[in-house]
């Protein structure tokens, strides 16, 4: 046999070790992009509702200052509750329909305490994008 099969059968063997060793790092770092990607959403939105809670407690204490009903303030925080876990669900909900269809069995997040759990398991990578 030539010498010249052995350098082609060890080129086809490195071309395709180094596609195989390519294509498994871009696995890896696809789905730790997908990973962080859900924890920085989840944070933005744990901001919003952060800022959103404010803006409430603010409009509760400008309620008591300007001598409201009592109708008027349960009245207001009814409706805060009901926008504030519409927001919620609606977070969730864009959370699991922008996940690829092929990510979407192996996600944990179902709902906001599922997504609250998911943030805290993935805490140092919230902490690490906050400092940056």
């Amino acid at each position: 046999m030539d010498i010249w099969w052995l350098h082609t059968l060890t080129f086809i063997f490195g071309y395709v070790t180094c596609k195989t060793f390519y294509f498994l790092r871009a696995a890896r770092v696809s789905l730790k992009l997908l990973k962080s990607a859900r924890v920085t959403y989840l944070l933005m939105a744990t901001k919003a509702i952060e800022q959103y809670l404010t803006a409430a407690a603010t409009m509760n204490y400008y309620l008591e200052q300007s001598d409201s009903t009592d109708s008027t303030k349960q009245s207001f925080d009814v409706r805060f509750n009901i926008e504030l876990d519409q927001f919620r669900d609606n977070v969730v909900r864009q959370l699991v329909r922008l996940t690829p269809p092929a990510f979407r069995e192996n996600m944990e997040i179902e709902d906001w305490n599922s997504a609250m759990e998911y943030l805290e398991t993935h805490k140092a990578e919230a902490v690490a994008f906050w400092r940056m």
